[in-house]
């Protein structure tokens, strides 16, 4: 690992001709990461696109700001681009990946009160009230779009971790935190009423409607 680091320094300092300023910041954020990798017990040159994400998450867990997460990911994004050109890894774990989105966004339309009033329509106790209350409370807690919402697949959300991804501007996976109540929402949803609605064992699709078949933007209104 350290190796590794010292190679990859070198060639900021020597072969791009990086600041001093840009220098310290990088290998301060990989030596970070490189502690988490270590309490993780996954090799450096096994590290997955997930590990990378789990890593954000952590550091927004920890309070750190949207601005150093952003340069964190800058930090892992160079390192494992060094690596993947001179055929450490065969692919770059940090590849088409945004860093997380924190902040909540409200529907512009809707006041806060008609957001809660919309929230507690649905009947959670049937299939149809469950999906639909997943997708509200998503909406709510992520400030994604409703194209967005009804294109997320069932692996794109993680529920152990709390975050989903969607593909946002320029095909670039979106990494977004997911709050405790759309989690909760989307466990019920997930897990006990969303066999209900599917035909094919295979379907992707996250949000189905009552053929079977993925939710559209106009299914949802």
């Amino acid at each position: 690992m350290e190796k590794l680091f010292d190679k990859f320094m070198y060639d900021l300092n020597y072969e791009r001709g990086l600041s001093a300023n840009t220098l310290e910041s990088y290998g301060r954020d990989l030596k970070q990461f490189f502690r988490y990798v270590k309490e993780i017990n996954v090799p450096l040159l096994n590290i997955t696109k997930t590990n990378i994400i789990a890593y954000l998450i952590y550091l927004q867990k920890q309070g750190r700001a949207t601005s150093s997460i952003s340069r964190s990911l800058a930090a892992l994004r160079a390192f494992y681009k060094y690596l993947n050109i001179n055929k450490y890894i065969e692919k770059d774990p940090t590849y088409n990946l945004e860093s997380p989105k924190i902040e909540k966004k409200l529907p512009q339309i809707l006041t806060v009160k008609e957001v809660e009033l919309l929230l507690s329509q649905p009947d959670t106790k049937d299939p149809k009230g469950s999906r639909d209350k997943c997708m509200l409370e998503l909406l709510y807690a992520t400030g994604i779009r409703v194209s967005e919402l009804v294109s997320l697949n069932i692996d794109d959300i993680n529920l152990n971790m709390g975050f989903l991804k969607c593909i946002g501007k320029g095909t670039k996976d979106r990494v977004i935190p997911v709050g405790d109540m759309a989690l909760k929402a989307a466990t019920e949803y997930m897990y006990k009423y969303r066999p209900y609605l599917i035909r094919d064992k295979n379907e992707k699709a996250l949000f189905i409607n009552f053929h079977g078949k993925r939710l559209t933007r106009q299914g949802f209104w």
